[in-house]
């Protein structure tokens, strides 16, 4: 009998237990190998192991270290004013942009809700696996009408692949379609800010498809906050100005190596 379970906190031995992990899936590979699906409880990375490569992990220990990094997050944030007292008295005089938030993730979503309530932007989270994001974007953007959306979940790079291959990522094909989709929807980037993607996204694609902003320009791993603190930005910058990918890239820890895109216009509105 195995030792392990789903919703177990795991690392991979080959790589140090240097990224917490939850174990998602148990099921069976194409040889018949039990095989167990990860998904990082900091990081955007969903990856597979083998149940020799697992070790178990103190919860108590990795939800310490979740806390001091997503608070390391946060601060990072602030190096441009975005959050002080300053910037909420200029919010007094508009309206920031509105949010729609589609995560795969239950626990990363609510983490980013929070973040934007505590900034004070209006925004709605839905949850939706990757490969549902395409089917339910169009009917979610004409529900909410939102001026910024977030695709995002989980994503990874297969080891030594090609990079310039979609088929070398594990979901990055489902971000690229559900950028597409909302497309359709509203063609101006302008209006309809779009962030896509998650650690070792396919960055290329999802511009391509008309993305504003996007992961992983340097195929690394990005955290969980990275994507809200991209839109929050867009959201409270002035529509009569541009947010330029190197100010979003300097409000994460991830960097231009974890977040790329192009100049995209604010979405608050002055009264």
């Amino acid at each position: 009998m195995s030792d392990f379970k789903i919703g177990d906190i795991v690392g991979r031995k080959s790589y140090g237990g240097d990224i917490a992990f939850v174990i998602t899936d148990i099921c069976s590979d194409n040889r018949g190998k039990t095989k167990y699906v990860l998904r990082g409880l900091l990081y955007r990375i969903e990856a597979d192991s083998t149940e020799d490569d697992l070790v178990k992990l103190d919860q108590r220990s990795v939800n310490a270290d979740m806390n001091r990094y997503l608070t390391r997050a946060k601060n990072v944030s602030l190096r441009n004013m975005t959050r002080t007292f300053g910037s909420f008295l200029f919010r007094l005089r508009g309206r920031p942009g509105r949010i729609l938030h589609i995560d795969s993730s239950r626990d990363f979503m609510n983490r980013c809700l929070e973040y934007y309530s505590d900034g004070g932007v209006r925004s709605v989270g839905k949850v939706a696996a990757e490969s549902e994001q395409p089917s339910v974007v169009r009917q979610l953007l004409e529900t909410y009408k939102p001026d910024i959306l977030v695709l995002t979940g989980h994503d990874s790079l297969k080891k030594g692949a090609d990079k310039s291959s979609l088929s070398s990522y594990k979901n990055s094909k489902y971000y690229i379609q559900a950028v597409r989709e909302a497309r359709k929807y509203q063609p101006n980037l302008d209006k309809l800010c779009i962030f896509a993607g998650a650690c070792q996204s396919y960055f290329e694609g999802l511009m391509g498809a008309g993305a504003n902003f996007a992961s992983s320009p340097g195929r690394i791993l990005i955290n969980a906050l990275d994507p809200a603190i991209v839109a929050e930005k867009v959201a409270i910058t002035d529509s009569r100005k541009y947010v330029t990918p190197s100010e979003v890239a300097s409000l994460t820890i991830s960097g231009p190596e974890g977040i790329g895109g192009i100049n995209t216009r604010g979405h608050m509105t002055l009264y």
